[in-house]
């Protein structure tokens, strides 16, 4: 039974992984928290990079969003890593999915390890 449950969880960005009211809340986080740095349509400010376009996607295409995630909860706010709570962080990514134009689902992006470790970050779409 648990293979089963395993082999039916999304297996990469492009499967809607987060909702898009999750998006809308990690929209708002991302004004207050990210924006100062990050600028206000993600696109990056100086040595700060952009959070979403080809750089952003190319940059962690192959990964996993459980490596994006532990990125944002250990060093994100530069000003106050680690001030974020997981449900905000997971927020947030679904934000960046969104803004990034992956597709959204029914059902909101946990903030369980194990689960994002499953979910890979592809630049293209499998076919």
């Amino acid at each position: 039974l648990l293979g089963l449950v395993v082999a039916q969880s999304p297996a990469s960005i492009w499967d809607g992984v987060y909702s898009n009211a999750q998006a809308g809340r990690g929209a708002a986080l991302y004004q207050t928290a990210c924006g100062s740095c990050h600028g206000d349509k993600l696109q990056g400010k100086g040595q700060t990079p952009a959070l979403a376009g080809s750089d952003f996607v190319m940059n962690w295409s192959g990964m996993t969003v459980g490596d994006l995630f532990d990125k944002i909860q250990t060093s994100m706010p530069a000003d106050k890593p680690g001030s974020l709570s997981r449900e905000q962080n997971a927020s947030l990514i679904a934000f960046l999915l969104s803004a990034n134009k992956f597709p959204y689902g029914t059902d909101e992006l946990l903030s369980e390890a194990e689960r994002r470790r499953q979910i890979r970050f592809e630049a293209a779409r499998e076919k």
